[in-house]
């Protein structure tokens, strides 16, 4: 985290010496640029820790912040990811921590989630963030489907036999996790399962 916050920070103020001493000439913009470009290239495990730098954020560093706060921070760490070499690298860290914070729900702020993938579309156009986005779409028509599903079967409660339910609807494919070990269900959800795994079908 230390060296993520370390970059931002130099890159904020050779931002700000670029723009107040030189007027954003292009050619000091193009030398920091391949500067930075060199030196965060150096090590293969940059956009790893960029990725773990925002999960981190994302999970507690943006919690008492504005929108306007957030949003500079975004556009700051995006400002980063454009020197990397493996932005591939970024995204598939980047895709496996957004599918835990969206299943353990440790989000802080949806709309922060969505702004960094908005971000994330401009730089590297929509194919590569698709799946992302088609996580966000499950996490939402889930939440709407348990809704459903409690208000026909359990009268709006969340407990069946003093059992807690709630289920997550995922596409195939879209998701980093595909090689999931099969569960064995206890006798007391097996019920609950069944009707629920029936009520989507006839959905």
């Amino acid at each position: 985290q230390m060296c993520i916050r370390d970059s931002l920070e130099l890159k904020a103020e050779m931002d700000h010496i670029i723009a107040t001493a030189f007027n954003n000439d292009m050619r000091f913009q193009k030398q920091r640029d391949v500067a930075f470009q060199n030196f965060m290239n150096e090590f293969d495990r940059t956009p790893q820790y960029i990725a773990f730098y925002m999960d981190n954020e994302l999970k507690k560093g943006f919690k008492q912040l504005s929108e306007d706060e957030i949003e500079r921070k975004i556009e700051a760490v995006i400002k980063l990811f454009c020197c990397l070499h493996g932005r591939d690298v970024f995204i598939s860290s980047y895709s496996n921590l957004l599918a835990n914070r969206l299943l353990n729900k440790t989000s802080v702020s949806d709309n922060a989630e969505q702004r960094m993938i908005q971000c994330l579309q401009v730089e590297c156009g929509h194919n590569t963030v698709s799946k992302m986005k088609t996580m966000f779409a499950d996490i939402i028509k889930s939440q709407g489907t348990i809704k459903d599903f409690r208000d026909q079967k359990l009268g709006s409660s969340n407990f069946v036999n003093d059992i807690e339910f709630n289920a997550e609807i995922l596409t195939s494919g879209h998701w980093p996790f595909q090689d999931m070990p099969v569960c064995s269900i206890p006798p007391q959800l097996q019920s609950i399962q069944t009707k629920f795994s029936q009520f989507y079908v006839d959905k």
